[in-house]
């Protein structure tokens, strides 16, 4: 008899022994920092499940909004069978795959636990090589020179090359000398560059807020590839009217009058007094640029906000994308920069108008030829 209990006791002790050495279950969520069910997530329910299972499950937390994480999440996703549709809170467990709180992750995540400690599943995070295959080499369609080439079309299409030509004319009229026109154009190039540089990280912040709502975030891709078609469209027409006319009285993309008016009125404001120390005729430059490129934005954010939305496809290359914006921003400024730099060595405004009137059917070629790729590279994103 004792020894059919040694025997029994044996097998008890090795089966609890067995259970404590047992690898754990791997818990996987997937959260935003923007996200209101996310934060809610973790706020009412994550201590205590983690508190409740502590010792039979590993619980990682992904912050979305960190590098490389949103690609893990994509790919675990994928790894479910879940390409469609998808939104955070995530969380992956064992042969499980749940979306949504409280409606499945509140509901079915214990259960999802007991399920894959019972059996022994395995959860599939895709933490490796294969989280960083194809939406990588989507991301590199954006090379250096389509941004650099985007930034430069947009410098010198008419809207803001008008503005500069204005500029250009309106510190002739006012008889500024070489030391002023340095000191207002540095001062205004600085300010548009610092202006469109904010308006566009004002862009990725409403982006990345987008991120927890899939559907919104797409149905905002698919309208800016819309728009970009749009805009190629009208562009034709633009070049047609004027390689019919030679005239721009009839285009399309162009400022409208009433913002013409604003910004002459802004620029009168500001710098017809050119009497100032130099302190304040900066800071009469500086507000000008701002003031200008706001408006100014209407017409060149035809092309600034769907590169934008471009270099957002794959946030988690969030250090790269900044860096593409303020390429970009330079590029932009690169025109302006060089109408300063030509009118100091003694080229009149008059020349640039010319200059201008005389290449706006290339222009508006090169504004077609932008708008189509960012149409063609948004689409093959979506």
């Amino acid at each position: 008899m004792k020894k059919w209990f040694a025997l029994i006791s044996f097998f008890l002790f090795s089966a609890a022994g067995f259970a404590q050495n047992a690898p754990k279950v791997e818990f996987a969520l997937f959260v935003s920092p923007s996200c209101v069910h996310c934060n809610k997530l973790k706020r009412e329910y994550w201590p205590q499940l983690k508190e409740k299972y502590k010792d039979s499950v590993h619980f990682t937390e992904y912050d979305l909004s960190a590098d490389g994480n949103h690609l893990i999440f994509m790919e675990t996703a994928k790894a479910y069978g879940f390409t469609e549709g998808l939104g955070y809170p995530a969380a992956a467990v064992g042969k499980t795959f749940l979306m949504g709180y409280p409606s499945e992750i509140g509901t079915y995540a214990e259960a999802a636990i007991e399920r894959a400690l019972a059996l022994g599943e395995k959860t599939d995070v895709r933490t490796g090589a294969c989280a960083a295959g194809e939406p990588e080499k989507a991301f590199q369609k954006i090379t250096f020179w389509a941004i650099i080439g985007g930034g430069l079309v947009d410098g010198i299409n008419p809207c803001a090359f008008a503005v500069i030509v204005f500029f250009i004319s309106f510190l002739t009229v006012y008889k500024y000398n070489r030391r002023e026109i340095i000191l207002v154009g540095s001062a205004y190039c600085a300010a548009v560059f610092c202006a469109y540089l904010l308006l566009g990280l004002g862009v990725f912040k409403f982006l990345y807020a987008l991120r927890g709502f899939s559907y919104v975030i797409k149905g905002f891709y698919m309208l800016t590839a819309g728009l970009c078609l749009l805009f190629f469209a009208l562009s034709v027409y633009d070049f047609w009217v004027y390689y019919k006319t030679k005239k721009s009285d009839g285009m399309l993309l162009q400022l409208p009058l009433s913002l013409k008016t604003r910004i002459h009125k802004i620029m009168g404001f500001f710098l017809r007094d050119k009497n100032k120390s130099a302190l304040r005729l900066t800071l009469a430059a500086l507000a000008v640029g701002f003031g200008v490129s706001l408006v100014e934005a209407v017409c060149t954010g035809q092309v600034y906000v769907p590169t934008c939305v471009l270099i957002m496809q794959d946030p988690e290359f969030r250090v790269r994308a900044v860096s593409y914006l303020v390429l970009y921003n330079l590029m932009f400024i690169v025109p302006l920069v060089a109408v300063f730099v030509l009118a100091l060595l003694g080229y009149e405004s008059q020349s640039f108008n010319s200059f201008l009137k005389k290449h706006l059917g290339i222009t508006k070629l090169l504004l077609c030829g932008v708008f189509l790729g960012l149409f063609v590279l948004l689409l093959g994103n979506l």
